[in-house]
């Protein structure tokens, strides 16, 4: 069977069999409660997301509702490893607990899609008052005429000027990100805005820890904006250890996990060194361009220590974000308290994200 459809979000699958040329079979079998294992780093770095794109599909113990293939018998539980030969494109990447999805693929029923800046970019020039204006189909289209839960706090946090945002500018950001969803996708259920007030809190909350962000990636990223030779590697990898400790981070900070896989990745190819763009004359701006990605993911984060029973989603168009966040294989989400509440979880970097450290390093690192 190679050609499948979507036509639901809460978990039902139509396949639609079709032999060896690509002609219909007339075969078909539905599925209810599906629930699709999200998939690896590996499995996004070489693909291109402007054009068609094959999925790998894995589930397990959906069932059967429907049936015209003997083999598959209707109300049986039912296993599935294949690929999706899709015509669909992927410019909107949804970042779940344990890596990835397309966007469309990724929705469920009464999940919370978190879009960031360029996903809503995309929603407002692909569609206006809830009509597809431009053509090829996308993943995103299967956003369109559902009732899809949105947050648009992240295109509010991130502000237009590349720096933190006044309270001010949060409410207008905000204000600007609901017209273009509403325009986009009008069934879209919205955050109310009294969340606006939460969210200029969290501002402040987190203005410190920014600042010495900020700071940290503009003492570092003069010295890896050249590829680091394999001889500099202990010596550069102990220097930005150094920086966080002076700049009061964590080690497992992600913009040290950023900065450590850019000196670790051979030619600066990795996803991190496209997040950071290390320069020698970095800005404070430079900083917090990249910071804004890198926090998006560390809210992602402390949701889904604050809702572990819920579907959460953060949509992104950019695939070195989504590489990063699947690369640094996040999981145990926990929270700690009393208040002060804290989170904490743990990091499993992939090869590809920190390769050629000895396992005296990594483990020094990761335990730490």
């Amino acid at each position: 069977m190679t050609n499948q459809q979507v036509p639901q979000t809460a978990g039902v699958w139509i396949f639609k069999e079709q032999d060896a040329e690509g002609v219909p079979t007339g075969r078909t079998a539905s599925f209810d409660g599906v629930d699709l294992q999200p998939l690896r780093y590996s499995d996004l770095d070489g693909m291109k997301l402007n054009g068609p794109v094959n999925i790998p599909l894995n589930w397990s113990h959906a069932r059967i509702v429907e049936s015209s293939i003997p083999e598959l018998s209707v109300e049986a539980a039912a296993n599935l490893r294949t690929t999706l030969e899709s015509q669909y494109s992927n410019k909107a990447i949804g970042l779940v607990r344990g890596g990835w999805l397309p966007s469309g693929l990724a929705l469920r029923s009464n999940m919370l899609v978190m879009p960031d800046r360029c996903t809503i970019s995309e929603l407002a020039s692909r569609y206006k008052d809830g009509r597809k204006v431009r053509g090829g189909d996308d993943f995103l289209d299967l956003f369109q005429d559902k009732p899809v839960r949105i947050n648009p706090g992240l295109f509010a946090l991130e502000g237009n000027k590349r720096q933190i945002p006044t309270p001010q500018e949060v409410e207008d950001q905000w204000a600007e990100a609901c017209r273009k969803i509403r325009s986009a996708l009008p069934q879209a259920q919205l955050t109310p805005d009294s969340a606006v007030a939460g969210l200029t809190g969290l501002l402040e909350e987190m203005r410190e820890s920014m600042e010495r962000k900020v700071q940290f990636l503009c003492q570092v990223a003069p010295a890896l904006q050249s590829p680091i030779s394999a001889a500099r590697r202990p010596e550069m990898w102990n220097q930005v250890l150094e920086a966080a400790q002076r700049c009061g981070l964590q080690r497992n900070t992600l913009a040290v996990l950023a900065a450590l896989s850019i000196v670790c990745v051979e030619n600066g190819a990795g996803p991190a060194k496209r997040l950071v763009k290390p320069s020698a004359q970095y800005s404070e701006q430079d900083a917090y361009n990249a910071l804004a990605d890198l926090r998006a993911l560390e809210l992602l984060i402390n949701f889904f220590a604050l809702f572990p029973q819920e579907q959460i989603m953060l949509c992104t168009g950019d695939k070195n974000l989504a590489l990063f966040w699947a690369g640094m294989r996040a999981s145990g989400f926990a929270l700690h308290g009393p208040a002060p509440v804290s989170y904490t979880y743990k990091l499993s970097p992939v090869e590809a994200l920190l390769p050629h450290v000895t396992a005296d390093l990594l483990d020094a690192y990761l335990q730490a």
